[in-house]
Order: C-alpha cells, then sequence, then structure tokens
C-alpha cells in the first residue's frame, strides 16, 4: 500500500481530539541511536503492542506511523503484523514511504489499518531501513516501560538485545470517535501461600485503567472472597489511570480451617454500578495450625577443581558458616576445564536436575530468592554473606512441615555404618508437601586434597558430596501417623576416612519437578557416629527418653486428674495441641504396632 509522506522532524506532534498515538511511550523523546553493525543492507525491525497496550485501540483505524532516526537513512515501508499468544504470526499489512529525516517522520497512511483483533493478541508495529555499515541510524528512547525491539534476519524475527538502549522510536497515530472510557484491568495478585490460623493473610496486586479517563480515589470498588465467600470489599485509594498501581490490604484467617483456600480479588464496581464483564484475579493458600522450626539451612554449593572463581564462592559460603552455626553445606563437584576427582554420576545427576550451567552457583534450601522462590542457583561470587544470611532469614518465615532428627553408628571393623533419620510431622502433612515428598541423605567428607585453580595444589576441599544414599532423588518416608523412621545401612569406603564424614539429611518436593515444585522444608548435618535425639518424643509422658506401657499409665493419671493443661510436651502424643482422650488412644496404637 502506498502512503502520503509528512516528514516531521523532533517538534512536538499536535493531535486531532478523535486520535492517540499506540507505542510503548507518547512522547516525542529520542535517545541514543542503536544500529546492526554486522547486517549491512535492507533491514525490518519492529516491536509487539501488548494486548494490555492495544485494548484502547481496538476498533480503531491506525492512520499514519511515526519513525524515529538518530542518523539520516532511507526508510521504504512500514508494516503492522498480527500476533497471537503462541508467536504465530497473522497477514502482514506494509505502506512503502520514503523518509529519511534525523528526528520523527510522520508518514500518513492513505489506506488507514482497522484493529480489530482478539483481545488476548498482540500487534508488531515496525519500519524497514538501511543499514550503513557500522552507523547507528535508529532512534531508542528509555522511557517507561522497556519492551523488546526485534529485527526480522535469516528468515525469522530475533531480539538483538536492544533493551539497554531503551524502546525502539516508531509510534502509529490511532484514531477513533468513540475510544472507550473505562477498560479496567487487574494482575500480579500476590498472597502468602501458608500462614497460621489467626495470622493476617497480607495480600496485594495491581491495577489500573487502560481506558481514557483516569479514575478518582473510592470510584472503583474490588471485593475479596474465600472459598467463594466475600469477606471484605475495598477502593481504590489513589487515582487510577493507565499505568499499573499497586493495592495492599490484609485479613485476619481466624475462623479458616486447616488446608488448602482459594483467595479471590474481583474488580467488582465502578461508579457504583456493577461491570459488565468483572475481571477477577484468583491464588490459594493453606492454613495451618502447627508447625516446626527450622533445624538447619540446606546449601548446595556446585563447584569444581577447574573452576578458577570457585575459592571465592567457597569464602563467601565459610563467611556464612561463621555468622551463623545452622547451614548443612554440601559442595558438589563437576568437571570444568579438567577432570575433577570429586566428580561422579551422581553429582551429575544432582546438578543437571537442578538446572547448573556454570560454576560457582548455590542454590539455598533449593530457594534463591522470594520473587520466585524456587528458581535454583545464584552466582555466589557476587553474594556477601550477610546477603545470604538475609535471604536465608526471610525464608525462615515459611513453616517447615517436619523435624529431621540424624543418628548413626559406624563399625570401624566391618566399615558398615547404620544411618536412622527420625522425625514428626505435622498433621496433614501431605497437605503441605504432597503425597511423593521425599528423604535425601548425603554423605560429606573434610580435608580432601586436591588442585585447584587460583588455590594450589595443596587445596583442601571440604563438605565434599561422596554419596546420596539409595538415589539423588531420595526415598519416600516411612511414615507412621504424624512420625517416620528411615534406616540406612551402607558401606562405607576404606578410602574415606569415617572422622571426616558427615550426614546430612532433608525432606523436600522430589528432584526433578518443575522448578516451581522444588523446596527443602527442614535439614539436618551431623558428624557421622553421633546422635541427634529430639528433645521431646510425643508419647514420652514421663520423660525417660522411652515410651512404654509406663507412659500410659502416666497419660490416664494427667487426664483423671485433670492436670492436662499443664502436662508436658510429650503428653500431646497427636501434636494437635491438646492433651485428651484421642493422645491415648493414638499412643497405645504406637505401641500395639510396635513404632
Amino acid at each position: 500500500m502506498a502512503a502520503m509522506l509528512l516528514p516531521l522532524s523532533m517538534g512536538a506532534l499536535t493531535l486531532e481530539p478523535n486520535q492517540k498515538i499506540m507505542g510503548h511511550f507518547t512522547t516525542d523523546d529520542i535517545g541514543r541511536g542503536w544500529g546492526l553493525s554486522l547486517l549491512r543492507g535492507q533491514r525490518p525491525i519492529a516491536t509487539d503492542i501488548t494486548p494490555d497496550e492495544l485494548a484502547i485501540f481496538q476498533g480503531s483505524k491506525i492512520v499514519a506511523f511515526r519513525v524515529g532516526l538518530a542518523l539520516s537513512t532511507p526508510v521504504s515501508r512500514v508494516f503492522v503484523i498480527p500476533v497471537a499468544p503462541n508467536g504465530q504470526l497473522g497477514e502482514e499489512t506494509e505502506w512503502s514511504c520514503n523518509v529519511s529525516e534525523v528526528g520523527w517522520n510522520l508518514i500518513q497512511l492513505e489506506t488507514p489499518y482497522e484493529v480489530n483483533l482478539p483481545d488476548d493478541y498482540s500487534l508488531r508495529i515496525g519500519f524497514e531501513y538501511y543499514q550503513d555499515g557500522s552507523k547507528k541510524h535508529v532512534a531508542t528512547a528509555n522511557v517507561g516501560t522497556i519492551y523488546t525491539t526485534m529485527c526480522y534476519y535469516n528468515d525469522m524475527w530475533k531480539d538483538y538485545g536492544t533493551n539497554v538502549y531503551g524502546n525502539l522510536c516508531v509510534q502509529c497515530i490511532a484514531q477513533n470517535d468513540n475510544f472507550p472510557r473505562y477498560i479496567l484491568r487487574a494482575r500480579n495478585l500476590m498472597c502468602k501461600g501458608n500462614l497460621k490460623v489467626g495470622d493476617d493473610i497480607t495480600f496485594s496486586f495491581e491495577t489500573c485503567n487502560l481506558g481514557a479517563d483516569q479514575l478518582a480515589p473510592g470510584t472503583i470498588t474490588y471485593d475479596i472472597s474465600i472459598d467463594g465467600a466475600v469477606v471484605k470489599t475495598i477502593s481504590n485509594p489513589v487515582v487510577v489511570g493507565s499505568e499499573y498501581i499497586t493495592i495492599s490490604d490484609a485479613i485476619n484467617s481466624t475462623g479458616l480451617t486447616e488446608g488448602l483456600h482459594t483467595f479471590t480479588v474481583t474488580v467488582a464496581t465502578l461508579n457504583g454500578e456493577p461491570l459488565d464483564k468483572p475481571v477477577s484475579l484468583t491464588s490459594q493458600f493453606r492454613c495451618f495450625t502447627n508447625g516446626f522450626s527450622r533445624q538447619m539451612r540446606l546449601v548446595e554449593q556446585f563447584t569444581s577443581t577447574g573452576c578458577s572463581w570457585c575459592p571465592q564462592g567457597t569464602g563467601h559460603l565459610q563467611d556464612l558458616c561463621n555468622m551463623r552455626d545452622d547451614i548443612a553445606w554440601v559442595a558438589v563437584h563437576e568437571n570444568m576445564n579438567n577432570q575433577d576427582p570429586f566428580r561422579t554420576a551422581q553429582t551429575d545427576s544432582i546438578t543437571n536436575l537442578q538446572g547448573i550451567g556454570a560454576f560457582p552457583m548455590a542454590s539455598f534450601d533449593r530457594y534463591v530468592g522470594l520473587e520466585t522462590p524456587n528458581a535454583v542457583g545464584a552466582v555466589i561470587s557476587t553474594l556477601a554473606a550477610e546477603k545470604m544470611s538475609n535471604f536465608l532469614e526471610t525464608v525462615s518465615e515459611l513453616p517447615s512441615w517436619a523435624t529431621v532428627n540424624v543418628n548413626s553408628t559406624f563399625d570401624a571393623t566391618t566399615r558398615q555404618a547404620v544411618i536412622t533419620i527420625n522425625g514428626d510431622l505435622v498433621p496433614n502433612y501431605e497437605d503441605f508437601m504432597g503425597n511423593d515428598s521425599k528423604l535425601t541423605v548425603y554423605i560429606t567428607e573434610d580435608g580432601l586434597v586436591a588442585p585447584q585453580v587460583s588455590g594450589g595444589n595443596d587445596y583442601v576441599h571440604n563438605n565434599v558430596l561422596r554419596t546420596a544414599l539409595v538415589s539423588v532423588k531420595g526415598v519416600a518416608l516411612k511414615k507412621s501417623g504424624d512420625s517416620y523412621q528411615n534406616v540406612f545401612t551402607v558401606n562405607i569406603p576404606t578410602a574415606w576416612k569415617e572422622e571426616n564424614l558427615s550426614v546430612v539429611a532433608f525432606i523436600s518436593r522430589p528432584l526433578g519437578n518443575a522448578m516451581t515444585d522444588i523446596f527443602v522444608t527442614n535439614a539436618n548435618k551431623r558428624k557421622l557416629g553421633e546422635f541427634d535425639e529430639p528433645s521431646i518424643i510425643p508419647g514420652d509422658v514421663d520423660g525417660d527418653g522411652k515410651i512404654n506401657i509406663d507412659d500410659v499409665t502416666v497419660l490416664i493419671d494427667i487426664l483423671l486428674n485433670g492436670s492436662a493443661s499443664t502436662a508436658g510436651e510429650g503428653a500431646d502424643v497427636d501434636g494437635d495441641g491438646r492433651v485428651n482422650i484421642d493422645d491415648v488412644t493414638v499412643l497405645i496404637d504406637k505401641l500395639l504396632s510396635g513404632n
């Protein structure tokens, strides 16, 4: 199609009352130049107008383009391409032109383009220019949210990493005698995933009006629902315009039952009138009444004797251990520029399953940050120990659903170790950790001497993973009621020095799941041969360290004497926070079952 040409330099554009600029920004800003220095010749470049940006323009006509240049070069055409949510491109519509002025060039379209796309479609807008060697012809503007600029080359659209420069200086002028006044949107609902009954449910979400009007405070109402029942209605505290704002609030969880609940925010009314199409956001959270404190924090270090930065990463982790005494450190070795003597098929599996692609890296309880809590890997050479510690403290707000006690014996004659891992589980444990949670047990060794790049020939390697018992993915918990016990027997190779060995045990969602479904709920570490019996054993009512018929007798006496409120923690056998006849029943069942 042909275009009517009217070049316009950097002067401000005057729009008709029924016209609006469609683009990532609507000002006349022009910033740094950019160019495809290795792709001399005719080059189409473009950017995608998102569905949200496009919403107000549905039903409009694009009547002109604006193209910004930092250096003069011929622009031979402009074009639009619909883009489906899956990235599939629709039919391209183009208009030929011939502009080259530095600054903004206005290109009137002889045949307008009608915007009538599905609500979830984007619209790719762009132009074709001549790239002259390494010159930086194309103008960018570091204004607002920065979106990707793409170039068409070798029969495909590619992102050439221009985001550091800003948005591509290309805009459309759309015309509509009735631009919609109200297009309400909401996104990014955030609420705590787990909370104790009685605690506040803090939440936030983003909202905006993509229509032409700005909405005064108090003109929009939002219904807050739990499990389909409205529990609170709030309104916008500030003006709502085309830019998303964040609204935060809280409600109390008193009266909610344990388990999974659905949390919903609905944009309900505007100026007192119900919306024709209410907008809703939904999330889920779990309520609990009992949780455990975290015993230790699992830190899996990904390292290699051939890595020049790894000694620095090790130093940061050592600083972390000097700051706090709850770190269960495991060094997982891999090859890098050499054959690492501590690499094994198991370390390969752990590294691959956690998606590690560079060294040094580490995962912390298989979390990295609260924004993306289950993405694994933080480059520890760029993290200070204090930041790592602060992160662990933040994650500590999340409860633990199990305790992990490590007990082991070692027979120096047979070189056989018996490792027992046991602990308690919160009631309804599967609601929080699923039916497929795993117990993983590592054996690590200190004091291993081997050459290390940037560390010398006599570098001492500590916390080195020697083996994962049974599987790197862990094993199922052998549960009995609200407790578990798993026993492992392992032969210790003569090359391993038993006095330098430690046992690391942790309970997690299964390794190998999607990164959004991996986390460690509790961990512990003890030297081989140490015992870590729990200080309080549910069912040990008389506190003698054993569970037997004497405990049943003492528990019945407590109930008959009316002294349940002052009974020790061992009397709460079922862990529900109360001492009553149910605890007697559970205790007798434990004894009869041999547990």
